[in-house]
């Protein structure tokens, strides 16, 4: 498996079918609130993994700090900081969950939050995820703050990492 920036429109519609397809179909998501000003931002990294098949197992985006996130899902539900990258979006379809998928999207997106906006080797990086996804990024190393709240009826929370550059000998 393999994750790349989008960098065509074709890959940019992949991107967003895989999110409808997880959050609208599956878990019921207004398709409305979905889709928000912030993918559109020239700021945002979106990023896909493909299998080594060439099917596409998730996707995900990174947003810029200061970006305006007035208008996107769960804005100003939570406690994140406008100061600091966020990842978000982040879907796998039904055929890469427990393959990797998202381990392998989390690393890449982080490692661009890093070598984007890192300072002194390190970048704090904060996601708003589903409460039933908690136990996947605590496992990355993510730490909730704040309290708990309702996104599109679904229970979530923030959490944060700081991500180091890996030491060099």
């Amino acid at each position: 498996m393999h994750v790349v920036p989008v960098v065509t429109e074709q890959q940019f519609e992949e991107a967003l079918a895989l999110r409808i397809a997880v959050f609208v179909d599956e878990q019921g998501v207004d398709p409305d609130s979905e889709r928000d000003d912030i993918d559109d931002d020239p700021r945002t990294l979106h990023a896909l993994c493909y299998a080594d098949t060439g099917a596409l197992l998730g996707v995900g985006r990174l947003v810029a700090p200061g970006t305006d996130t007035a208008h996107g899902a769960g804005a100003g539900l939570g406690a994140m900081s406008p100061d600091v990258p966020h990842i978000g979006r982040v879907a796998v379809g039904i055929e890469g969950r427990g393959a990797g998928a998202g381990t392998a999207l989390m690393a890449f997106l982080e490692a661009e939050a890093l070598a984007r906006f890192g300072e002194e080797g390190a970048v704090r990086v904060e996601l708003s995820a589903q409460d039933q996804a908690m136990p996947f990024y605590a496992r990355l190393g993510y730490e909730t703050f704040g309290e708990g709240y309702l996104d599109e009826g679904i229970g979530h929370h923030d959490a944060f990492k700081i991500v180091r550059a890996p030491h060099t000998p």
